[in-house]
């Protein structure tokens, strides 16, 4: 088995510019990849014979722990399931007779705004991707970044890695090159997107451009976010997201109340946040003072773009 970590991500700025006639609307943020992470085993099995029943399997299995499971999609639903039942789909009849086996330990809080279901599709489509290889079943990255699109607004952004610009409903990404930076993530509360993006108003959905800005100081002073100008930091869903889940307003407010120094800044739809921190000594500290009053919270890192393909060396089928 295939195992490889899937990264969480953070929306260091988030804009929601407008709203598409297909129900997605058009985005404007600075993402960027950190070490809070799933692991995610892939093996690959395969069906010797093509009788019905080895026909009405179905075509990946998933095997769910860890300490964030519960309330998490143990079957088709799953975005990991979902993944793998496409990657073999885009592999055609190569790979008729293969199915995926998943072992999913969820470490990502669910519902947070961090990207953890997108993260473990996106692993593992690199991980399928490298095992399919190694059986001689070829998989272009165009057609894997076309899959990760039609998965979800931030699937091809994770499968990316690193720290990135994103346009368009998410999928439009470019790189952008600085050093590391430290933060801490703490979980104020639950938040649902589709629910967040819902309860939008209209004079909430336009451009600033501080998500631009952001990721032109990032460029000149990549080692020293404490610089930075708060109101370029954070999500423009916030009031949404706040009006769509009961309570979260409220935890945000107590945790900033926390460290008034360090403010915190949501992700995404939420109900994480984070707090860009000048060390790693600085993260640890700020992720100790949310974890003393409750708050599911840890000291991270942003870490590069994963390029290049998977070992697989190893792996058994």
């Amino acid at each position: 088995m295939l195992v490889v970590p899937a990264y969480a991500k953070v929306n260091l700025a988030l804009e929601v510019t407008g709203r598409r006639p297909d129900g997605w609307h058009d985005i404007v943020s600075v993402i960027a990849a950190i070490d809070w992470h799933d692991l995610v085993g892939v093996r690959i099995l395969c069906d010797r014979t093509r009788d019905e029943q080895a026909l009405a399997r179905p075509r990946a299995d998933l095997r769910l722990s860890g300490p964030f499971a519960e309330g998490v999609p143990n079957g088709a639903d799953n975005l990991a399931v979902r993944a793998a039942t496409l990657l073999l789909d885009l592999a055609g009849p190569p790979a008729a007779r293969l199915r995926l086996e998943i072992a999913l330990v969820k470490q990502v809080p669910a519902a947070a705004g961090l990207g953890g279901g997108s993260a473990d599709a996106a692993a593992v489509l690199r991980a399928g991707s490298a095992l399919l290889a190694a059986h001689g079943v070829r998989i272009s990255d165009a057609d894997l970044v076309t899959a990760a699109a039609t998965l979800g607004s931030d699937v091809p952004a994770v499968l990316a890695g690193g720290v990135l610009l994103a346009t368009g409903r998410g999928e439009r990404l470019a790189p952008l090159a600085m050093p590391t930076l430290h933060l801490a993530v703490a979980v104020a509360g639950a938040s649902a997107t589709a629910a967040a993006y819902a309860a939008l108003n209209d004079d909430e959905r336009h451009e600033t451009g501080r998500a631009a800005r952001l990721a032109a100081d990032l460029a000149r002073e990549p080692a020293a976010p404490q610089r930075f100008d708060p109101a370029l930091l954070g999500s423009a869903l916030e009031p949404a997201a706040c009006r769509a889940a009961p309570g979260l307003a409220d935890s945000l407010a107590r945790l900033r109340a926390l460290t008034p120094e360090h403010p915190w800044h949501l992700t995404g739809s939420g109900g994480a946040a984070f707090a860009l921190a000048g060390t790693p000594q600085q993260a640890q500290r700020l992720a100790a003072t949310a974890q003393s009053a409750g708050f599911p919270a840890r000291a991270c890192r942003t870490v590069p773009a994963r390029l290049g393909p998977l070992p697989t060396k190893g792996t058994t089928t």
